[in-house]
């Protein structure tokens, strides 16, 4: 922490002297038997005590304040300062008492409240400047940023501060006032005595409202500085994180309602910065991700091909691929379309892990259910303890022999239509999905290769369960009907038609699932 003074030395300096000058001329105000003592020499009897609680003053700071938490600091300001300046008012009071018998409770009592007022508002201002070093020793850095553990509300402080004061003030006017009516007493009332005796008393009144009007101003002056420098520093720092920069806390200096806000604001600005980094750590895994897809489709006689993937989320667990198969069986396509359960990014990362082995299986000798078969022992193993699952269609296209052989491990059956007999067939599977059972035996079935306008469309279930605002479901007849319709086109342009299709349908809000989409269309001879 900075080695500088809480607040300049003359300001502490001033309290005391007014203590000991204003008690002198209160002393005569209030009490017949200090009024008795000239102002100069009840003075000398302020001096002493206050001069020792001067002195020790000093010592005293760095243990009771300089050590405390800064939260605490202030608070503990204040109790020094009050605690000083009512010990001096005991011992001048017994001063009094021992040097010229005056009463402890006629006489001294009314001397410590006058002392205990002049505490009450120097530790209210010396509490407030320290808490406004401490203020600024945290916008320079050192400061805590956690809510405070013990909330002190500012209605509590303001309404025990603002009753004192004015109970003390009260009662310090009533003293003076009830003085000067016995003073009147004994003097000799005419109408020539009578104007200046009343400028007299109004005088003496006048003095007392002026000094504690006086110190009243400068507590709220101290205290609207403090409040305009806190809300300063929070507003600004709400402005940064409305441009989106979080550089920047708000250093909690106050046990009171602006700490707490300040502290959440803090834990607002964390939980926001935790999010930019996992927005853009998505974002790059979005990217990966697009990246492992497709940026064209294969090119093979006789057929057009087209796939994508709308993903609900930045990351998803839809895909498709397009697989080279080995090189004894050149020409041959493999074309798989998978659906990992859930969506997100734990998706995205095992339908990572599963489209790389089922392009390892592919790509090696041997049959589509072979294929699947390894891909699927290996995706148990790795997966068999999470509760996921692949859904999975693949098919490999054989140009040469003319035949489409294909697995069905759990996918939503395709489409399959033909125009001429205006007839849909669906390629159905009694395959379990992938990483359910390490040792399943999966099935293929061939059938030939899509002729002249017939049409294949392979999609996961987002496409079939996407849902309208009002709750109902695309379906396979919708599916159905946009493929009819859109028989002549191409095969990008009719998955153009189906996707933009279910975004009609769905409207504007956040798709619950991913959807993916390949179609193959048999070209004309």
């Amino acid at each position: 922490m900075p080695n500088e003074p809480a607040m300049p030395a003359w300001r502490p300096f001033l309290y005391y002297a007014l203590a000991v000058v204003g008690g002198a001329v209160y002393g005569g105000q209030v009490c017949p038997f200090m009024d008795q003592l000239p102002a100069w020499e009840l003075g000398l009897v302020l001096l002493g005590p206050l001069a020792v609680a001067w002195a020790v003053r000093p010592c005293a700071q760095p243990r009771w304040v300089d050590r405390a938490r800064p939260l605490r600091q202030a608070l503990r300001q204040f109790q020094l300062e009050l605690a000083l300046f009512v010990l001096a008012g005991l011992v001048a009071a017994l001063l009094l008492r021992i040097l010229y018998g005056y009463p402890l409770l006629m006489s001294g009592s009314k001397l410590v409240l006058g002392i205990f007022t002049v505490g009450l508002f120097a530790g209210l201002d010396l509490g407030l400047a320290r808490e406004r070093l401490v203020i600024r020793r945290a916008l320079a850095g050192d400061a805590a940023y956690e809510t405070p553990d013990r909330l002190i509300p500012m209605t509590h402080k303001f309404s025990l501060v603002a009753i004192l004061i004015l109970i003390l003030s009260t009662a310090i006017i009533l003293l003076v006032i009830i003085h000067d009516i016995g003073w009147l007493a004994t003097q000799d009332l005419n109408l020539d005595t009578l104007g200046m005796l009343g400028r007299a008393v109004l005088g003496e009144i006048l003095f007392v409202m002026g000094f504690l009007m006086v110190m009243v101003i400068n507590l709220i002056i101290a205290y609207a500085r403090n409040l305009c420098i806190l809300f300063e520093t929070q507003t600004g720092v709400l402005e940064n994180v409305t441009r989106g920069d979080l550089s920047r806390r708000v250093p909690v200096t106050t046990s009171d309602e602006l700490g707490v806000i300040a502290g959440h604001t803090n834990a607002m600005i964390a939980s926001l910065r935790e999010g930019m980094y996992m927005r853009e750590g998505l974002r790059i895994a979005h990217e990966v991700q697009q990246h492992f897809l497709p940026r064209k489709a294969p090119e093979m006689p006789g057929l057009d091909i087209a796939g994508a993937s709308l993903f609900s989320d930045e990351t998803g667990g839809d895909f498709f691929d397009f697989i080279e198969c080995d090189p004894d069986n050149c020409g041959q396509l493999a074309v798989a379309v998978g659906d990992v359960s859930g969506h997100g990014i734990g998706a995205a990362l095992l339908m990572t892990a599963g489209r790389a082995v089922i392009r390892q299986n592919a790509a090696t000798p041997g049959s589509a259910a072979d294929s699947i078969r390894r891909a699927n022992l290996h995706l148990s193993r790795d997966i068999g303890d999470t509760g996921r699952f692949m859904t999975l269609f693949f098919m490999t296209l054989d140009p040469a022999e003319g035949r489409l052989t294909w697995v069905n491990a759990g996918q939503q059956p395709p489409q399959f239509y033909d125009p001429a007999t205006d007839a849909f067939t669906e390629l159905k599977g009694v395959d379990i999905p992938l990483g359910v059972e390490p040792g399943w035996d999966y099935h293929e079935r061939t059938m030939d290769l899509p002729g002249p306008g017939q049409i294949l469309c392979v999609c996961t279930d987002g496409v079939w369960e996407a849902r309208a605002p009002d709750g109902t479901m695309f379906g396979r007849e919708r599916l159905r009907g946009l493929i009819r319709d859109n028989r002549e086109r191409s095969a990008r342009e009719i998955l153009s038609a189906i996707s933009g299709q279910i975004r009609e349908f769905t409207g504007t809000g956040r798709r619950e699932d991913d959807l993916t989409l390949v179609v193959v269309r048999g070209l004309p001879r």
